[in-house]
């Protein structure tokens, strides 16, 4: 047995199918003569024909034929009906089998049983549930045998004049994701040879080879021809160019930094993202401490300094202007630990930022943002000035990239050495 869809090829025999004997005026008790005839309602399920017009206007549910050796046989409703009239979530019901019938000329040969396992296995693969639930006239004693001897169960409930089963499948085995040929790398050594070459190497993919953060991914674990880098919103891509590595990684990234022009065609050619100019700071400046002291002094009165704590992670976490200080560690306890940063404060209020936008072995990248009306106060320039000299003393190097030229002029300004442009696309 299986279940066919109903097309235009077989609607009208799916119509004609029937569990009548002879037909019945509802009330009446004045059988017809005619046997076999569909009519709208039956002895204990309403037509085929009334399903499939209910099924276009109630959404949500499934209609197929039942077919056994080459014969129509039977009807099946079976889903969950959405845009619940309780307002409930339906998402939260089990599925239910609505309608199920074999024609009378198939019964007694065990199809009803046959058919009633089809469905269950159909709803258990389409909704990954928990459990199935179906609803029959109570002197329906033929249909309960089945559905008793298939583990199906009276709940106490009522729906209408009908009385509800449930059939417990317990918790679903948890779906295996599909290998898509791309695969997370453990040991990222064996990628780093990929991106040694690349110029000013950004600390987004230091994070990832040096596990700090971020993930590489791969098409080949043993012996990797391309590479992918995946920090926060950033991810880097070198090696030989692969569509595949783009299009299937777990995650959607906002900003692809690609290694050469081979992989900016690609990016060009298979996504809708624009071309961004970036500029990278050199990574081995040598910063003037007391110029940077000067900044810190040139505070103006009014403002104070304050390292970052749990409290300032909460505020910037929720706040749109200085989520991305904190953001790409992705746990409190997590940026506490690896995470640095000092924040400028008027009256209890933190009114600008800079800190660790991401973290590697040896440094962080920095991050900065200060209230757009306080601006030109030199706040910017003291808060990073403090945040450098923080990092200094603990013998890590405060990395610079810039998004704009105006982060270039504050980072030239501070002791940074402009290196080069590079491009960035960013996913539309």
């Amino acid at each position: 047995m299986k279940l066919i869809d109903i097309t235009k090829d077989n609607w009208l025999d799916v119509l004609f199918l029937t569990t009548n004997e002879t037909i019945t005026v509802k009330g009446s008790g004045e059988p017809y003569e005619a046997k076999g005839m569909p009519s709208l309602c039956e002895e204990f399920v309403a037509s085929n024909a009334l399903s499939i017009v209910e099924s276009v206007y109630e959404k949500g549910w499934t209609i197929k034929a039942l077919e056994h050796e080459g014969q129509l046989v039977g009807f099946t409703m079976y889903g969950r009906e959405e845009d619940d009239e309780d307002g409930e979530d339906a998402d939260d019901e089990p599925p239910e089998i609505c309608r199920i019938m074999i024609d009378r000329r198939f019964q007694n040969k065990g199809l009803g049983t046959q058919a009633l396992k089809l469905v269950i296995d159909e709803l258990r693969a389409d909704y990954r549930c928990a459990a199935i639930e179906l609803s029959t006239d109570p002197e329906n004693a033929r249909g309960l045998h089945v559905y008793r001897k298939l583990g199906f169960k009276e709940t106490g409930e009522t729906d209408d004049d009908e009385i509800v089963l449930r059939l417990e499948l317990g918790a679903p085995e948890p779906e295996k994701p599909a290998d898509t040929g791309v695969y997370e790398l453990a040991d990222t050594e064996k990628a780093r040879p990929l991106f040694e070459g690349w110029e000013a190497l950004d600390t987004g993919v230091l994070s990832c080879l040096d596990k700090v953060m971020g993930k590489i991914y791969v098409t080949d674990l043993e012996a990797p021809k391309s590479a992918m880098a995946v920090c926060f919103d950033f991810l880097f891509v070198t090696g030989e160019p692969e569509l595949k590595l783009l299009q299937n990684f777990p995650g959607k990234w906002k900003l692809a930094v690609p290694q050469n022009e081979a992989w900016a065609k690609l990016i060009e050619d298979n996504f809708p993202a624009y071309k961004r100019v970036r500029y990278a700071m050199r990574k081995d400046n040598a910063f003037d401490r007391e110029k940077l002291e000067g900044f810190v002094r040139a505070l103006p009165e009014g403002y104070e300094l304050r390292k970052f704590d749990g409290e300032l992670y909460d505020i910037c976490k929720n706040d749109d202007e200085y989520e991305d200080c904190v953001a790409g560690f992705g746990s409190k306890a997590k940026f506490l630990e690896l995470g640095r940063g000092w924040a400028v404060m008027k009256d209890g209020k933190l009114v600008g930022a800079a800190s660790s936008y991401s973290r590697y072995g040896g440094g962080i990248d920095i991050e900065i943002g200060v209230n757009k009306d306080e601006r030109n106060k030199g706040l910017g320039s003291a808060v990073a000035a403090k945040l450098i000299l923080s990092c200094l003393d603990e013998g890590l190097y405060p990395a610079w990239d810039a998004a704009c030229k105006l982060s270039v002029r504050l980072a030239e300004k501070l002791g940074y050495v402009f290196s080069h442009e590079y491009d960035a696309y960013v996913i539309e």
